[in-house]
């Protein structure tokens, strides 16, 4: 019944919007101007260059060693400020849970403001706080009008924020049981079950192999002294990234950057987080969960993200996808959606291919993606496969930079990763591939057999792969011209 009304509403608010744009409908066509030719372009011919907003970044360093990041975007009256440190929770191996605590305190106090103050004040001045943390990196934002009467108190407040908390002593228990009930959320999960299952296969005995959250036996142990002192240390400034975007100057965005890193404690950038090393090739784990789905991973070391070759393995990896996606979901069924990706961890990236299947196809699926794989390590993409993403990422791309949270996801990866200051970069690298590199790339740094596999699922009888349909109508999801809305 609801989707009845809505069908209806959305008729009649078409039509009103016809009506009111003046374009009445009229009873003859005869008498209507003959119509323009239409100008669409058949996704089949080479796409014309589309008109790009010009975004240069603009790249400076703080006198206390903190870099900042700088695109303005005038189309509305306010910015975007996002500040990050390398301070996730794999800098904590040691004291698992301490980075997230001190996170988590960070917005609980400053002085003269509890952390219903600070919430309270950022809504009269009419920004958004933001906060998250991975494993790699604590991250804090903040959306501001660009009004000086209203920018100003902000940005004081959330420098202070980040320079000064107080990190109370009678928070840390209130921030202590909210991460145990995230870590009793993940258990509950058979999906991040499965992922750090094979975190815990890819890096033994790393940080990367804890959840962001730390342990219950880590968490118990952490002390205010602890999370001063690391404070101290991670939210330096020289360990800082500073990203503005949006309506500022170039002068405002400079003063903007040097007031957040003066007002953060002073020091230099923390130690990198080591590589994890070469794990163990071709592990397989079952951990046994009631459900009707199995769960399967499968991964195995990549490239970083600042190699040479990412941008070839990037392009294999979608390519990958889609044959995956065609194969295991189109013509036999097996899964909703899988898929192929890169990590973008800092110390070790890793391939993970990740599906959900019936837990009786497990074992067929994994033989059936590993085949695959090894032939598309042989022979490599096609050349209307690489075509066709090539075109889907030059299309695309202006679409990835369309708002300030874009804008800032894209400065992200280039402070982090340490790439070119210029936001097409990736995709012009991309542009520049042929089948030779992509599977050069492919074949130098991945390997058939090297893979670390999870199942977490349900003890069952495997059943042989099912076989494919072959039908017009085989789609998941497809419209039909039997229903009308009127």
């Amino acid at each position: 019944m609801n989707k009845v009304k809505s069908v209806i509403k959305g008729a009649w608010m078409v039509l009103a919007g016809v009506l009111l744009g003046g374009q009445l409908f009229t009873p003859c066509a005869a008498t209507q101007a003959t119509p323009q030719k239409a100008t669409l372009q058949s996704l089949s011919e080479p796409q014309r260059p589309s008109a790009r907003r010009a975004l240069p970044i603009k790249g400076y360093k703080s006198h206390s060693g903190t870099k900042i990041l700088f695109i303005r975007n005038p189309g509305l009256p306010m910015f975007d400020v996002h500040v990050s440190f390398a301070a996730g929770s794999a800098h904590t191996h040691h004291q698992p849970g301490l980075a997230a605590l001190t996170f988590s305190l960070l917005n609980e106090g400053v002085d003269g403001k509890d952390i219903n103050a600070i919430q309270e004040t950022f809504d009269q001045l009419g920004a958004r706080l933001g906060m998250g943390i991975t494993a790699d990196r604590a991250s804090f934002s903040l959306r501001s009008l660009s009004d000086e009467a209203r920018r100003a108190p902000a940005l004081e407040l959330f420098a202070q924020m980040l320079g000064k908390p107080l990190l109370p002593e009678q928070s840390l228990s209130l921030a202590t049981s909210q991460l145990l009930h995230f870590l009793d959320t993940e258990q509950a999960s058979h999906a991040t079950q499965a992922d750090q299952a094979l975190h815990g296969l890819m890096f033994p005995k790393h940080g990367y192999s804890q959840s962001v959250y730390g342990t219950r036996v880590g968490l118990a142990s952490v002390t205010r002294d602890q999370v001063q002192d690391f404070h101290r240390s991670a939210y330096a400034a020289g360990n800082a990234l500073i990203i503005l975007v949006g309506d500022l100057t170039e002068d405002e965005a400079q003063r903007i950057g040097a007031q957040i890193s003066n007002a953060l404690p002073q020091g230099p950038a923390v130690a990198a987080i080591p590589s994890p090393g070469s794990p163990d090739a071709q592990q397989l784990l079952r951990p046994v969960k009631s459900s009707s789905q199995a769960y399967l991973r499968l991964a195995q070391p990549g490239v970083l993200r600042n190699s040479p070759d990412s941008a070839a393995l990037q392009i294999a990896n979608r390519i990958f996808t889609a044959r995956l996606m065609e194969e295991l979901r189109e013509r036999r069924g097996m899964t909703y959606d899988v898929q192929a990706r890169l990590s973008t961890l800092q110390a070790q990236s890793t391939l993970v291919i990740e599906l959900q299947t019936r837990p009786e196809l497990a074992d067929a699926a994994l033989a059936h993606i590993k085949g695959m794989f090894r032939d598309f390590l042989i022979h490599g993409p096609t050349q209307k496969e690489l075509d066709d993403t090539k075109t889907w990422l030059a299309g695309s791309a202006p679409l990835r930079s369309a708002s300030n949270a874009q804008i800032v996801r894209r400065l992200l990866d280039i402070g982090v990763h340490d790439l070119p200051l210029d936001l097409d970069f990736s995709t012009q690298r991309a542009q520049e591939l042929n089948l030779d590199a992509v599977k050069k790339a492919l074949n130098q740094h991945l390997d058939a057999e090297r893979w670390n596999t999870v199942i977490l699922g349900p003890t069952t009888n495997q059943q042989p792969l099912p076989n494919p349909v072959q039908s017009e109508a085989n789609t998941m999801c497809r419209a039909t011209t039997e229903f009308v809305a009127s």
